[in-house]
Formats: C-alpha cells, sequence, structure tokens
C-alpha cells in the first residue's frame, strides 16, 4: 500500500516543518492514518514508521506526491490536504513553513487553490479556530 505510506510521509514532513515533531503531532499523525485508511493501532503504527523513515531519506516530496496523485481520486487528495492542516494546526499555530508546504503539496497533488483554502477552512472550523 504505497499510497498509505507515501501520504504518512508527506504528514511526517508536515510535521517537522517548524522545526519541532512533537508527541502531540505524533499521535495525530497515527489517529489520522487509522481514520483515514481504516486500520488499527497496530497496523497505523508499522504505516508510521515506515512513512517516517521514508520522509527522513528522502528530499524528494515529487515522489510522494506522484503516488498520491496516481492512486487517489481528487476528494481523497483533498483529505490528505485536510490531514496535513489538521497537523499544522495542533500546536495552536500554522507556521510559514508548513503553510508554504501544504500549499506546494497541494500543487504538485494538482488540488485547485479554491479547493485547498476550502479544506483549510473546514479544519479551522472544526477545530473551532
Amino acid at each position: 500500500d504505497e499510497y498509505k505510506v507515501a501520504s504518512t510521509a508527506l504528514l511526517c514532513e508536515a510535521a517537522s516543518m517548524d522545526g519541532v515533531f512533537d508527541d502531540n503531532e505524533k499521535k495525530l499523525i497515527l489517529v489520522l492514518i487509522q481514520k483515514q485508511f481504516n486500520v488499527d493501532e497496530n497496523e497505523a503504527n508499522k504505516i508510521y514508521i515506515e512513512g517516517k523513515s521514508l520522509a527522513e531519506n528522502s528530499a524528494q516530496l515529487y515522489g510522494f506526491t506522484r503516488i498520491i496523485k496516481e492512486s487517489w481520486d481528487n476528494e481523497k487528495r483533498i483529505s490528505l490536504l485536510e490531514m496535513l492542516w489538521e497537523l499544522a494546526y495542533v500546536d495552536g499555530e500554522l507556521d510559514a513553513a508548513e503553510d508554504m508546504l501544504i500549499r506546494r503539496i497541494a500543487g504538485l497533488i494538482h488540488v485547485e487553490d479554491r479547493d485547498r483554502i476550502e479544506a483549510k477552512q473546514r479544519v479551522l472550523k472544526k477545530l473551532n479556530k
């Protein structure tokens, strides 16, 4: 399930963009993996470990985003952006580097600006921001 690992690598990349990758971010990534892929905690942890390792050992977003773009329809790609926005706001504020990364990912997975902005607004509403 290449797309699961690729999307998790993108989540891990986003989590580390502000220079801090803390337990809250890890916990949220695990929850997001479970919800998005309908897997149990054990399977989510395996996907997380593989995705984090990939993110740490690759400087190329393109490989991850190519897998997502080719594997997922537009709706699922937008759901990935929602996961990224939720992760970006887990510490209470959006870092400029996180924002830039999500914009870049959105472009690479061919999500329109309007859809990216709407995804962000849905997450902010969910988080009461």
